[in-house]
Order: structure tokens, then C-alpha cells, then sequence
């Protein structure tokens, strides 16, 4: 508006002043309320773009967020590795048992060189000239071949009968043709250990062995390792029941064109893995473990695993990068103070009481409150719905909510710092989805979580892959007393 305008709009409401004096004061009760919304709506609009501004500013180093969704340019984040540097050189250190190739005292075949002349003078040179011996092992596989083995079964005929009888069938050999438990040991190895694709594997035993096999060969090993593998899962449940600490974590899978879940229950020996189309109750339901449990659970604080009637511990993890966010972009001093004491906490935890520990974590808790006090933002007319709380008011309420689940670690060193144990039981699933692609159907998800089970308990208690697999195809799984 120029000049001449307002002055123009002036003359006008001064005329309308002298004329009817009540009718300014509506335009102005009118003028009010118009500057009220938009104040309101400009504040909505300003904490929008501030929450738009966090969430791009966010990263796997400060949230929760993984790294594959880190900038593939710009500033990487921060190194938050809580290992801290030992000082140590890089490589082997003194002491440490090395791996290197032994000498055998009994090789399996023995090629002698032998000189008829010598190179030097051209004399012959026999047994008697040999004055030491230089030995060199090479250690190599033989040509890989397809062994075929007929099992022939006589048919006698029952004296004074028509009747026959024959051998009984040995195991694995009842069909006129089929292929062996270590050839199928060996499939589903390279499937669910190693996930590698159907196809790729399929091109992979032509090219090994000059043997072309079909997709469904892999599947039909893998759907009976599955089935004897039923004593082992219901084994392994009982043994989880009763372990002091365990990890829980979930993750989405694709099962069709559906993102679904998948759980894990795990500890240091013992690994279970269960898809589910629900994260929540019904899932822990349907696993089947926790519901009894009495140890302590450790999780990422997923609200369903509260329901439990146990003890929890939380990832601190977790936690340490929501703090950072709250450090590197925002500034935010209580943050900065809580996470010098729980990584103190992890490196010293003996350096002050229990009630020491709790008492400068309730210090930093008030001074967090008081930095950020939460106020109810004025609900809007028919506005339905809980109003959400600014992320640091809920961070801070989750601190304060969950203190001895988040400090459990510091009085019972059976408590690990983090959730490591159940995200990395996680991790190969993450792997194989990326690699092999999505799971068809429900009975595939199903199969892979349980051999994959089979696969990482077989991993953490040293027991050879390759061997655990064979059992459970010929139908002797270890691990199912």
C-alpha cells in the first residue's frame, strides 16, 4: 500500500468514525481475530519447518536412522564408536596365536622331482649324489566331482510263496535316482548360510560339478532341513525361558509386497528368529517365550516389551544418539552432561556409588527440565487427537520414566551397556534381503527364520556350519536334546 492509498483508506474510516463510531470496533474485534490465526498459524508453520529442518540434519549418527540413509555426499557423520583407542598398533599383537599354514606329517600324495643330469656339468646323477631334501606343501582341493553310488537290493522270492522280499532301504536311497544328503547339506548352506540366490546357486552347481539342477532341488532340501529342525526350535525356547539375559530386537521384512516383521530372542549361545504380521503383543504371543520369562530383557524401548512381566534393561546406544543430535545441532547442555556420564558409567563404573550414579543423574534430569520446561501448546477448536510433545520434552520424559532400566547395567555386570547382541542376530536377515531379494510367501519367511536360527546358534557355540546342517537334514539336528 502506497501513500496515497493510506491516505486515501485514513479519510475513509475517519468519515466512518463520525458516522457510525460502532462499527470500528467491530472491524477492529474483526482485525483481532485475523492477527490472532495467523500468529497461531504462523507459529504451526515455523515449528513445522524447524521439525523439517531437524529430521533432514538427522543421520545414523545421531538418531536411530541406518546408515544406508546417510547423504551419499556432503560431511559424513561423526565417529560415535564407543570403543575408545587402546594405543595399541594396528595388526596381530605379542602373544596373539597366529593362524598361518602348518607343515602335515602325512600328505596325502607325494610328487618326488628328481634330477637325471645335472644342469651345471651334465654328469648323471643317481640316489648316491643326494645330499638333503627340500620339501614344499601345497594345500589345495581336489577337482570337484559328483560321485554317483548305486545301491543294488536283491529280490528273493519267498520259498513256497509268490511273495518277495528284499534288503531294507538304506537311508537316503529309496528312489531310483535322487541326490545325497551332502550335496543338500551343501545346498542349503550356500542358500541360508552363505544367501547366495536360488539361480546363482542353481549356476553354481553346474559349473562345480557339470550338474544342472532346478530351483525347486534347492527348495526341497531346505523345506526338510525346515521340518526336522521342529525339536530344535521347541528346544530352544526352553532353553531361552530360562537364560538370565536376554535380547530382544525387530525389524521390517518384505513378505510378498507387505512390510512385515521379524523378531529375534537371543543371548551369547542361542539365537531365535520369528517372522510375524505384528510387532507387537500378538507377536510375543506367538513366539511363545516371554510371556513366562523372569530374567531381564534387554530392548530398544519398544513399548509392547513393558506388558512383560520381568526386568528390562535399555539400549544405551540407542540413547547416545539422541543425545547427540541434541549436542551437535541444538546445543543442548543437560544432553551433553547426560552422555559424559553414561559413557563414564561404562568405562568406570566403580568410580562412585550406586546412589552417587543415580543422584547426578536425577541432577541432570532436573536441570533438563528446567532448561526445557513442557508447556501444552492451546488446543485448537475441534482439533481432535493427543497433541505431540516436542522430541526433547519426550526424550527427557524417557529418561526419567526409565532410569533403573537404563542405569541396570552399572549393578549387574551380567547386563550388557547396549542391544548389540539382538541387532547383529538381526543383521544377516537385513542381508539376505538385499542380496536374495524379498520372501515370496509366509512359508519361506518361515523357513529361513528357523534355519537361520539353527545357522547362528551353530555360530556361537563353534560348532562347524556345514556339519549342524547335514545332521538336520538327515533328520539328527544337534542343539534338540
Amino acid at each position: 500500500m502506497d501513500s496515497e492509498e493510506r491516505e486515501q483508506l485514513r479519510a475513509q474510516l475517519l468519515k466512518q468514525a463520525k458516522a457510525d463510531p460502532e462499527s470500528l470496533v467491530d472491524l477492529a474485534l474483526d482485525l483481532m481475530d485475523t492477527v490472532a490465526q495467523l500468529t497461531a498459524r504462523t507459529q504451526q508453520l515455523t515449528a513445522r519447518v524447524e521439525q523439517l529442518e531437524d529430521q533432514l540434519k538427522k543421520n545414523s549418527g545421531n538418531s536411530s536412522k541406518p546408515p544406508s540413509t546417510d547423504k551419499a555426499f556432503g560431511a559424513k557423520p561423526k565417529n560415535r564408536s564407543l570403543r575408545r583407542k587402546s594405543g595399541k598398533k594396528s595388526g596381530g599383537q605379542k602373544g596373539h596365536r597366529g593362524a598361518t599354514l602348518q607343515r602335515v606329517d602325512n600328505p596325502d600324495q607325494t610328487l618326488r622331482h628328481s634330477l637325471e643330469f645335472c644342469p651345471i656339468t651334465g654328469r648323471k646323477l643317481s640316489e648316491a649324489d643326494v645330499v638333503d631334501e627340500i620339501r614344499c606343501q601345497v594345500f589345495d582341493i581336489p577337482e570337484p566331482k559328483m560321485t554317483v553310488t548305486e545301491h543294488v537290493y536283491p529280490v528273493y522270492r519267498v520259498p513256497g510263496s509268490s511273495r518277495t522280499v528284499h534288503s531294507p532301504f538304506a537311508p537316503g536311497a529309496s528312489a531310483p535316482v535322487q541326490y545325497g544328503s551332502r550335496f543338500g547339506s551343501l545346498l542349503v548352506c550356500l542358500s541360508d548360510y552363505q544367501l547366495i540366490p536360488l539361480s546363482r546357486l542353481c549356476q553354481l552347481s553346474e559349473d562345480l560339478f557339470g550338474q544342472k539342477i532346478s530351483e525347486d532341488t534347492v527348495v526341497r532340501f531346505r523345506k526338510s532341513c525346515y521340518e526336522h529342525l521342529e525339536r530344535f526350535e521347541e528346544h530352544l525356547k526352553k532353553q531361552l525361558s530360562h537364560s538370565s539375559v536376554l535380547h530382544a530386537d525387530e525389524t521390517g521384512i518384505k513378505v510378498g509386497k507387505k512390510t512385515e516383521w521379524l523378531h529375534v530372542l537371543g543371548n551369547e549361545k542361542f539365537t531365535y528368529l520369528w517372522p510375524s504380521d505384528h510387532r507387537g503383543g500378538q507377536a510375543i504371543d506367538e513366539m511363545g517365550v516371554l510371556r513366562s520369562y523372569e530374567g531381564t530383557l534387554v530392548h530398544d524401548c519398544f513399548g509392547s516389551y513393558f506388558a512383560l512381566d520381568c526386568s528390562h534393561a535399555l539400549c544405551n546406544a540407542h540413547l547416545l544418539r539422541e543425545l547427540n543430535f541434541f549436542i551437535d545441532i541444538k546445543g543442548h547442555k543437560w544432553a551433553a552432561r547426560m552422555k559424559d556420564l553414561l559413557c563414564q558409567a561404562l568405562d568406570e563404573p566403580e568410580s562412585t556409588t550406586s546412589r552417587g550414579w543415580n543422584q547426578r543423574y536425577a541432577n541432570i534430569l532436573s536441570a533438563a527440565n528446567a532448561e526445557h520446561p513442557y508447556q501444552p501448546p492451546v488446543r485448537r477448536k475441534n482439533k481432535r487427537g493427543r497433541t505431540a510433545k516436542p522430541p526433547v520434552n519426550n526424550l527427557i520424559e524417557r529418561f526419567g520414566k526409565h532410569r533403573d532400566d537404563i542405569l541396570r547395567f552399572i549393578n549387574d555386570q551380567a547386563v550388557p551397556f547396549t542391544n548389540n547382541q539382538g541387532e547383529r542376530d538381526l543383521r544377516m536377515a537385513k542381508v539376505q534381503q538385499k542380496i536374495s531379494g524379498t520372501f515370496r510367501t509366509w512359508a519361506g519367511a518361515r523357513c529361513f527364520a528357523r534355519i537361520r536360527s539353527y545357522v547362528s546358534t551353530a555360530q556361537k557355540q563353534g560348532v562347524s556350519v556345514y556339519q549342524a546342517l547335514r545332521q538336520a537334514v538327515l533328520g539328527q539336528p544337534i542343539f534338540a536334546s
